[in-house]
């Protein structure tokens, strides 16, 4: 079974995505499975079943803290209130995003996996993700898996080296749009952070942050970063959206030389615009892509899930900012100009 990953910078309508294919009878589509378990080594080992469950399992404090500071966002769609896990004592963070994608029941399917994987042997921990995927898709009968995680493009060369049946899908939105929507979302506020901490400490990632590089932070940078409880904080501080533009800007330009190094056969090119302008004739290049039928109906109901007004939200900004936002943006924009040149599409644009 060869998965699909859908991969995007994030806020770029990857969530509208999982939901569209949601409905479709051959589709699994698992959402956030990567970002759920992406700063718990999550490519790396060959861990036993009960160690896999654990990374899939634990609680993550900072997204217990989110929702219940109400800093809650499209992607948290578990039954808070309603389901079995408060974020006062701890969700499984498969709870929160992936289980209720699935099923309305995202309970009673945590307990079918609770009762299943942590009795797989140790191997590589890719071979875990195919078994997971495996027995998913056997037991919704949807013989053809597409995980999609916001904020995912950087993860292609790891996916790629432990997935090389793998295929992709590159989604991404005008990036004034997608930076604006970045500067109101709690964990791209913490990845600007991240990534700033990163540069002082010298290192290449958030993800290489020790201790020892921690020592070298200002107090509140690392006070803000090792503490959940601080998100409200994190979300209360003044931060431009140009500094998002410039996040979205080498978030493009750093996915756009991965992509290009993958066979033409094994990725293609889509954008939110595309889906909002026409999203049959982008549905069913999409179901081209991942092998699938585009019946009538799934396209009705599932282009019956897009929101024009969320479309070219920046251009509502002052003129001014808009212009420092767009400069903000300009390498990425050309990286996406030059990725969808090489995939042969014409990108829509942001026009109302």
């Amino acid at each position: 079974m060869a998965p699909t990953f859908v991969i995007s910078t994030g806020r770029c309508g990857s969530t509208l995505v999982s939901r569209m294919l949601r409905l479709h009878p051959e589709v699994l589509s698992l959402s956030e499975l990567f970002s759920t378990v992406r700063n718990r080594g999550y490519l790396d080992g060959a861990p036993d079943g009960e160690r896999f469950w654990r990374m899939l399992s634990e609680p993550d404090p900072a997204v217990d803290v989110m929702v219940a500071e109400g800093l809650t966002v499209s992607e948290l769609i578990y039954p808070y209130g309603a389901g079995r896990f408060d974020p006062a004592t701890g969700v499984p963070a498969i709870c929160h995003m992936t289980l209720p994608m699935l099923t309305d029941d995202p309970d009673a399917l945590y307990d079918e996996l609770a009762a299943e994987v942590p009795g797989w042997p140790a191997r590589p921990i890719a071979d875990h993700y195919r078994a997971l995927f495996a027995h998913l898709a056997g037991r919704f009968d949807r013989p053809v898996v597409v995980e999609r995680s916001g904020g995912s493009l950087g993860m292609v060369p790891g996916l790629r080296e432990r997935f090389p049946e793998a295929r992709f899908v590159y989604l991404t939105r005008d990036g004034a749009d997608s930076a604006l929507s970045m500067s109101r979302h709690a964990g791209f506020r913490l990845m600007l952070l991240g990534r700033e901490a990163a540069r002082i400490a010298g290192v290449a990632s958030p993800e290489e942050l020790g201790a020892e590089q921690f020592r070298l932070l200002p107090a509140e940078l690392g006070r803000l970063l090792a503490t959940p409880g601080e998100l409200p904080e994190v979300m209360r501080r003044d931060v431009p959206v140009t500094a998002f533009g410039a996040l979205w800007s080498s978030m493009t330009c750093e996915g756009a030389g991965e992509l290009l190094r993958l066979p033409a056969d094994a990725w293609m090119m889509t954008s939110y615009e595309g889906l909002v302008t026409d999203a049959p004739a982008e549905l069913t290049r999409l179901a081209g892509f991942l092998g699938v039928p585009a019946p009538a109906g799934w396209l009705a109901e599932a282009g019956g899930l897009v929101d024009p007004s969320r479309r070219a939200a920046s251009a509502r900004l002052n003129p001014r900012l808009l212009d420092a936002l767009r400069r903000s943006c300009a390498p990425g924009a050309s990286a996406d100009a030059a990725l969808a040149a090489a995939a042969g599409v014409t990108l829509a644009t942001t026009a109302v």
